[in-house]
């Protein structure tokens, strides 16, 4: 490894994991690259994406189809002196064989030349000391990987760090005490890879952020995670950039008191705020608005001084993370944005290629639009077209950072019990995310 140089490298990598039914794959990587340096690394996707995959090739446990995988210059599958200097969390625990858990640790202390009365220094800082007098077999899930987290934490000499999901199903009473160990260990020069699908816990801890997107490192960001959501403005023309979400907790009072409602409509003729939702909720409890806007704190101002001018009880008012999914959507745009459009009418192989699983037509579409005839000739086999009858227009679907529609006043009390401010009908999957229209003024 070159001083100053990177401690991980993926060079092309094509690899598959083995944690489907019957052995088969649930994910695979495809021409993965990266070079990661000393410092906590977030690796964002999910399995589908190939993050299982991704952690069996840099634990050193598999080899990968095609590419190269070298940590410290070295391949891990090939060197058994790399691996141990690799602390590794899997998705399923792999304790060693042992009747206890004082057992289990004695073997893997063993292997890295460590005294077996070193566990409890292991467990202790998580709060773990007490499962040494415990029965392996008696370990919940949680439990089980609780202790090959702590078995990870203490590798002697870490070149690598590689934990998938070590915030969740994993029985520490805190996550504070594996943050400043694993900062601690970054800052000692070695290469920490949170493997995850939470935007909160890569944002929290990462000094950078990768999104592995269908087998691939697709984008990297700063580790604040305030760009994940955001669209370029080339994909989204008139955006004004990234987006920031808003969620506002209002108490509703009494009966015909100001509450969501009113907070919305004066939000409407705001500068500051693009789009929004609100959900009404029953007379003394709270109900919630979803603020989009391009700037936090402009967002925020707004909002409070809406609220004093409407009489209008705050509750609280917060910044949620980005969901993975608002961040694939914001992946593909920036990926659309960055590639060359491929020319009207040609092959495939023309221009950039598609992703990998893409449909075969072509690279990723963000939206399709027909292209305009000459004047006076109509597409074979088609008639002019007539008249469009009248009816309500179809809803749009503009991608994530378009610029978003005014709020428009509300409905009268009683006739809802919530409302999208310049958004379409609400999603299904649940989350709070509305579709984006252009802004509108009434005249």
């Amino acid at each position: 490894m070159i001083p100053g140089g990177p401690i991980v490298v993926l060079d092309g990598v094509r690899a598959r994991d083995s944690a489907g039914e019957a052995g088969r794959p649930r994910g695979s990587l495809f021409g993965a690259a990266a070079a990661l340096g000393p410092g906590v690394h977030a690796v964002l996707g999910a399995p589908e994406d190939g993050t299982l995959a991704l952690a069996e090739v840099l634990a050193g446990r598999a080899a990968p189809l095609a590419g190269r995988v070298l940590v410290a210059g070295r391949d891990p599958f090939r060197s058994a002196a790399t691996r141990a200097r690799i602390g590794v969390l899997s998705i399923a625990p792999e304790l060693p064989d042992g009747a206890s858990v004082a057992s289990c640790m004695s073997v893997a202390l063993r292997a890295r030349g460590a005294p077996a009365s070193s566990a409890a220094a292991l467990l202790d800082p998580l709060g773990l000391a007490p499962l040494l007098a415990r029965r392996r077999a008696s370990l919940s899930f949680a439990e089980a990987r609780a202790i090959e987290l702590s078995l990870a934490l203490g590798v002697p000499q870490p070149l690598l760090l590689c934990l998938v999901e070590p915030f969740a199903d994993v029985a520490v009473s805190s996550p504070a005490p594996v943050r400043e160990r694993l900062r601690a260990l970054a800052a000692d020069g070695a290469c920490v890879v949170l493997i995850t699908s939470s935007t909160v816990d890569a944002s929290a801890l990462a000094d950078r952020i990768h999104v592995l997107d269908r087998g691939v490192v697709a984008r990297t960001e700063p580790g604040d995670g305030e760009r994940l959501a955001g669209a370029p403005s080339s994909a989204a023309p008139g955006a004004g950039g990234a987006e920031v979400e808003l969620h506002v907790l209002v108490h509703e009072r009494a009966p015909g008191a100001p509450g969501a409602r009113a907070l919305a409509a004066a939000l409407a003729g705001s500068p500051a705020v693009r789009a929004g939702a609100w959900e009404q909720g029953p007379v003394e409890a709270s109900s919630a608005l979803r603020i989009r806007a391009a700037d936090r704190e402009a967002a925020a101002l707004a909002i409070l001084d809406a609220a004093a001018r409407e009489d209008v009880t705050l509750i609280a008012i917060s910044s949620p993370a980005p969901s993975l999914h608002d961040v694939r959507a914001a992946t593909a745009l920036r990926l659309a944005a960055v590639r060359p459009a491929r020319p009207f009418g040609a092959p495939v192989g023309a221009g950039a290629a598609p992703l990998p699983g893409a449909p075969p037509q072509g690279p990723v579409a963000v939206a399709a639009f027909d292209a305009p005839a000459p004047p006076g000739q109509e597409p074979l086999g088609q008639e002019p077209p007539g008249p469009e009858p009248p009816g309500p227009p179809l809803p749009s679907a503009v991608p994530p950072g378009a610029a978003l529609a005014d709020m428009q006043p509300a409905a009268p009390a009683g006739t809802a019990s919530g409302g999208q401010i310049g958004a379409d009908a609400p999603v299904t999957d649940g989350s709070p995310h509305a579709t984006e229209a252009g802004r509108q003024h009434d005249r």
